[in-house]
């Protein structure tokens, strides 16, 4: 008969880290400020991700799903998922490009325009929010690490 206690799977692997790992408090920070957006711009029927969405769209000019990717640093299906309910309440109208049949343009319309316009004050709500919970040093240091953490990030791939 073995005496000795079961040893569990996880038992071979390294201690953890005493706190969370970088990805995660970026994350969980993320997801607050996001939900400060979020409420704010909810009495205007957008999220941020909506509402990014509209300020990166013209009138005048069209863009692709890529390139509104590229621009919200998103995933181009998550961009995807953004613009068909925005193009079915008339937000947005999407076109062939006429460049390449096969791709599609995305154009900010009247309306979506008026919508953006009307959100504007939700959106400077949550940035006066976002600086009040921080106060106007932290936020300033946070955005200063961000925009650095990023182009070191950038340069070094």
């Amino acid at each position: 008969m073995n005496t000795r206690p079961h040893e569990s799977p996880g038992s071979s692997l390294p201690p953890r880290p005493a706190g969370l790992c970088t990805a995660a408090k970026v994350r969980r920070l993320s997801r607050k400020v996001s939900q400060i957006y979020d409420e704010a711009l909810g009495a205007h029927g957008l999220t941020i991700g909506q509402f990014g969405l509209l300020a990166c769209l013209s009138r005048r000019r069209g863009l692709a799903i890529g390139g509104l990717a590229q621009q919200l640093a998103a995933d181009a299906s998550t961009v995807s998922r953004l613009v068909k309910p925005l193009a079915g309440d008339g937000l947005l109208r999407i076109e062939i490009d006429p460049t390449d049949r096969r791709g599609r343009l995305v154009w900010l319309t009247d309306a979506g325009h008026g919508r953006r316009a009307a959100a504007q004050t939700g959106w400077h709500a949550a940035q006066d929010v976002v600086e009040q919970r921080l106060g106007s040093g932290r936020l300033a240091a946070l955005r200063f690490m961000l925009d650095e953490a990023h182009e070191r990030l950038e340069a070094a791939e």
